[in-house]
C-alpha cells in the first residue's frame, strides 16, 4: 500500500498545481478574447474610416475654396455666390452622407462628429452645429501631442440633443488637415452588455477595465465585491503596479485570483477576479478521497485474500488428483515404491513433462532433413504457396537459400548394370555423390543439394543470370568426379535461370525435359534446355490450377464463374504468346478439352445431349488456327455444359422438393422436422433446406406453419370440433400456442375466425 499512498500524494499535489495553472490560463484566455473582441470593433471602424477618407469627400470639403466665407455668409446672395454656394452645400451633404455610412457600419457606434476647426463647425450625420451651440458641450479635445490615430478616450458622459446623458467611448481619428478630427462615439452600455457582462457572474467573480490614466470602467455595482475592490487601497496598489499578470489577494474574506491583460491598441488594462476558496476546497477533497480509497482498498484486499485463500489450493488438488491417478497404475506395477510428498509428486511430474517436451524437440530436429526434402519436393510440383508462406517455411526449415536469383540442375545417376547389386555399396555411393556435390559448389554460394527421388539429385543455388557459365563449369566437375566412381556415370539437365523461387517448378520441368533430349545433344552428359529446344521455343507453362477450378465451376453449373475462370486460363496462355509456338498453345487447349470430357464422363453425361454436338470435338479444335476462334468455340461449349448441368440439377432438386411436399401433406400433423424429412429423402439437412426455399420461396418451418394453418381454417369452418382438438389435429398440442400462431398468421384468434364466418363457439370454448 505504501507505493499507492506515495503516488496518490504526488498526484494530489500535481492536481492542485495543475488546477491553479489551468484557472490562471482560463482567466487569461477570457481576458484575451475580450481584448480581441474590442480590438476587432476598433479595427473594423478604422477600416471603414480609412475607406471614407480615401473616398475624398471629407478632403474636398475641408479644402473647398472660401469654405469659411460661405459658413459666415448672410443676407442676399450674388449670382456668383449662389453658384459656388450650391457646390459647397453639395460637398457638405456628401460628408454627412459618409458620416451616416460610418455610423451604420458598426452596431456599437452611437454617434459620429466631424469637427472642422477652420470653419468653426461640428457636422453630425444629420445636421451641423457651430462651436457655441453644439449640444454636446461636455466634449472638448486638445489635439496637441497627438501623433497617431485612433485615440481611444476614457468612458465619458455625453450630452444628447434632447438634453439626456449617454455614456460613450470616444474614438478620435485625426484629419490630414491640422486641427480637424472625426469623433466616433461607441455606445458604452451596448459594449458592456454584449462583451463584458458575460464575464461578471455573481459575487464570486468580478471584472474591470482600467484606462491608461487609471480610471476604472465597466464594472457592475450591484455586487459588493466590485465596490470593495474599487475602494480597497491594497488592491489599487496592486493594480497600479501591475507587475504580475496573475496574483492572489484576500478581498471580503475570500481568497481571489486576480488576472490582468493589457491591450496596446486600446491602452486599457482588463482585470478579472475569481474566488478560489471553493475550487481549492474541491481539490482538498481529493486528498480525503485518496485516504478513504486506500482504506477501502486495504479492507477489500483483506477480504479478497481471505476468500481466495480458501480456493487457491483447488488447482493443486486437481493437479495432484490427475497425477495420483497416473501414479496408481505405476504403484500397481511397482508395489514396493515408496510414498512421497505432494510437492515432490508435482515436481517429478513436471520434470517428466519437460523431458517429454525435450525429446519431442529433439525428434523434430532430427526430422528436419526429411521436412526440408518434402518442402523442396512441393516447390518443384504445382502448389498454392504464397510468397509469404514460402519465406516463412524457408526460415522455419532453415533452408539456406535466398528467394531471388536461382539456378537449378537435375543430376541423374546411372550404373552400368555389371556385377551383383550391393545395396549397401549403392547407398554409400549416393552419400558420396551428395557430399561431392556439396563440396564442388563454392562456399559463398547458398545452395540446396538432396536426393529428390531414387537416383535423382536436385541442386538449387543462388546465382545471377549473368553468371550462368559457372553452372556449366560446376556440371563439368560433377561429371568428371562421378566418373571416378566405378560403374557409375551421371546425366545433368539444366533449366533456365529463375528470377524468383516461384519459378523453380518451371526450371525443374525444363531440367528433366533437357535430359530427355540427351540423344539430340550427341549423348552429352550435360544438357542445357536452351541448347536442345528448336528455335529457342520456350516450354509452355500450363495453368493446371485454373483447369481444376474451371471444372469445379462446370460441375456446379456456375456459368459466369466458369467463363471468368476460362478467361483467366486464356490470359495465362496469351502472356506466353510471344515465347511459345501456337501449336503448343493448341495442345494446351486440347489438354483442357480432354479434362472437360473426363468431367462429363465422371458425371455420366451424354456428350451429344450435353453439348448438342455430334462431330468429333478434337477434330474441330485442330481445324481452328486463330486464338480468338478457339476462345469463342470454348465459350460456347462452357455455356452448353453449365446450362445442361444447371437444368439437370434443377430437375433433380425439384423432384426432391415435390416428394417432400407430398410427405408434408400426409405427415403435417405429426411431430415432423426438416431433419426427419431430409433423412427420408436421404439428403443433408442444409442442402434440403436450401433447395426447398429455392423451390417454394419459403423456409421449411414457414411452409409447415402455413400448411397447418390452412387445414386449421378448414376445420374451424367445416366442423364443430373444439379449438383444442383442432390444434392437436394439425400438430399443435398446446391450445395457447395454436391460438398464438393462428393470430400471428391471420390477425384473428381461432374463436374470432369462427365468429367471422357466422359459427358459434361450443360451450367448452
Amino acid at each position: 500500500m505504501l507505493p499507492i499512498l506515495i503516488i496518490s500524494t504526488l498526484l494530489y499535489r500535481n492536481t492542485t498545481s495543475i488546477m491553479q495553472d489551468e484557472l490562471r490560463k482560463s482567466n487569461e484566455i477570457y481576458l484575451t478574447q475580450t481584448i480581441e473582441n474590442m480590438e476587432m470593433i476598433i479595427n473594423q471602424i478604422g477600416t471603414v474610416f480609412q475607406q471614407t477618407v480615401l473616398n475624398g469627400a471629407i478632403k474636398d470639403f475641408e479644402q473647398f475654396p472660401r469654405g469659411s466665407y460661405y459658413e459666415t455668409l448672410e443676407g442676399p446672395y450674388s449670382d456668383t455666390d449662389l453658384r459656388d454656394l450650391y457646390t459647397y452645400m453639395f460637398s457638405k451633404s456628401n460628408v454627412q452622407w459618409y458620416l451616416q455610412i460610418l455610423k451604420k457600419s458598426n452596431e456599437f457606434i452611437h454617434s459620429v462628429y466631424f469637427y472642422d476647426k477652420a470653419k468653426h463647425i461640428y457636422l453630425t450625420d444629420e445636421t451641423q452645429y457651430s462651436m457655441d451651440n453644439f449640444f454636446d458641450d461636455t466634449w472638448s479635445l486638445s489635439t496637441s501631442g497627438i501623433h497617431s490615430y485612433p485615440l481611444i478616450n476614457e468612458l465619458r458622459d455625453a450630452r444628447q440633443r434632447d438634453g439626456t446623458i449617454k455614456q460613450v467611448i470616444p474614438v478620435v481619428y485625426m484629419s490630414p488637415v491640422l486641427g480637424n478630427y472625426i469623433v466616433i462615439n461607441l455606445d458604452a452600455e451596448k459594449v458592456y452588455s454584449t462583451i463584458f457582462a458575460k464575464y461578471i457572474r455573481g459575487d464570486n467573480y468580478a471584472f474591470f477595465v482600467r484606462s491608461n490614466s487609471g480610471k476604472l470602467m465597466f464594472y457592475d455595482r450591484q455586487y459588493p465585491v466590485n465596490e470593495a475592490m474599487i475602494n480597497d487601497p491594497e488592491f489599487q496598489v496592486h493594480i497600479a503596479d501591475l507587475q504580475q499578470n496573475s496574483f492572489e489577494a484576500e478581498i471580503l474574506g475570500k481568497q481571489r485570483l486576480i488576472t490582468n491583460a493589457t491591450s496596446e491598441l486600446l491602452g486599457w488594462t482588463f482585470i478579472s477576479a475569481t474566488a478560489v476558496d471553493q475550487i481549492y476546497e474541491s481539490v482538498n477533497n481529493i486528498k480525503n478521497l485518496i485516504l478513504l480509497s486506500s482504506l477501502l482498498l486495504i479492507a477489500a484486499t483483506g477480504v479478497l485474500v481471505f476468500l481466495t485463500s480458501r480456493h487457491i489450493y483447488y488447482p493443486i488438488q486437481h493437479l495432484l488428483s490427475f497425477i495420483k491417478n497416473k501414479e496408481i497404475a505405476i504403484k500397481d506395477s511397482n508395489p514396493g515404491q515408496k510414498t512421497i510428498g505432494e510437492f515432490k509428486i508435482i515436481r517429478n511430474s513436471l520434470e517428466e513433462a519437460y523431458e517429454n517436451q525435450t525429446k519431442l524437440q529433439i525428434r523434430l530436429k532430427e526430422s528436419l532433413p526429411a521436412n526440408q526434402k518434402m518442402f523442396i519436393h512441393s516447390l518443384l510440383r504445382p502448389n498454392h504457396f504464397t510468397h509469404e508462406e514460402m519465406v516463412e517455411r524457408l526460415r522455419y526449415l532453415e533452408i539456406p537459400i535466398a528467394q531471388e536469383e536461382l539456378a537449378l540442375m537435375v543430376v541423374t545417376v546411372q550404373t552400368d548394370g555389371s556385377g551383383e547389386i550391393d545395396v549397401e555399396l549403392s547407398k554409400m555411393n549416393k552419400l558420396h555423390i551428395e557430399d561431392m556435390l556439396e563440396g564442388i559448389i563454392p562456399k559463398e554460394r547458398s545452395r540446396i543439394v538432396m536426393e529428390l527421388i531414387e537416383d535423382q539429385f536436385v541442386v538449387i543455388m543462388n546465382i545471377e543470370a549473368t553468371h550462368m557459365t559457372e553452372i556449366f563449369e560446376l556440371a563439368d566437375r560433377i561429371v568428371l568426379d562421378t566418373q571416378q566412381l566405378p560403374g557409375i556415370h551421371c546425366t545433368i539437365g539444366i533449366g533456365n535461370h529463375c528470377t524468383a523461387i516461384g519459378d523453380l517448378q518451371r526450371a525443374y520441368e525444363e531440367a528433366k525435359e533437357a535430359q530427355r533430349y540427351r540423344m539430340l545433344s550427341g549423348n552429352s552428359d550435360i544438357i542445357y534446355i536452351r541448347d536442345v529446344t528448336l528455335d529457342q521455343i520456350a516450354l509452355l507453362d500450363y495453368p493446371k490450377d485454373k483447369e481444376i477450378a474451371l471444372n469445379n465451376y462446370l460441375i456446379n453449373g456456375e456459368t459466369e464463374l466458369a467463363q471468368g475462370m476460362f478467361g483467366e486460363f486464356v490470359k495465362h496462355l496469351q502472356k506466353q504468346n510471344t515465347k511459345v509456338d501456337f501449336r503448343q498453345m493448341q495442345q494446351a487447349f486440347i489438354r483442357l478439352l480432354g479434362s472437360l470430357l473426363e468431367t462429363s464422363s465422371a458425371l455420366k453425361l451424354d456428350i451429344e445431349k450435353t453439348w448438342y454436338r455430334k462431330e468429333n470435338l478434337f477434330e474441330v479444335l485442330l481445324q481452328k488456327n486463330e486464338l480468338g476462334d478457339i476462345k469463342a468455340w470454348f465459350e460456347g461449349i462452357i455455356d452448353d455444359f453449365t446450362a445442361y448441368v444447371g437444368r439437370a440439377y434443377t430437375e433433380k432438386n425439384n423432384k426432391y422438393v415435390t416428394q417432400a411436399i407430398r410427405l408434408l401433406e400426409v405427415e403435417f400433423s405429426r411431430n415432423i422436422s426438416l431433419t426427419s424429412i431430409a433423412d427420408q429423402l436421404q439428403l443433408s439437412p442444409s442442402y434440403f433446406s436450401r433447395i426447398f426455399k429455392e423451390y417454394t420461396g419459403q423456409s421449411f418451418s414457414e411452409y409447415v406453419t402455413a400448411l397447418r394453418i390452412e387445414h386449421g381454417k378448414k376445420l374451424l369452418v367445416d366442423s364443430d370440433m373444439r379449438i383444442m382438438d383442432i390444434g392437436e389435429r394439425i400438430g399443435y398440442h398446446k391450445t395457447n400456442y395454436f391460438s398464438k400462431v393462428f393470430k400471428e398468421s391471420t390477425g384473428l384468434t381461432p374463436g374470432e375466425y369462427r365468429k367471422m364466418h357466422g359459427i358459434q363457439q361450443t360451450p367448452s370454448e
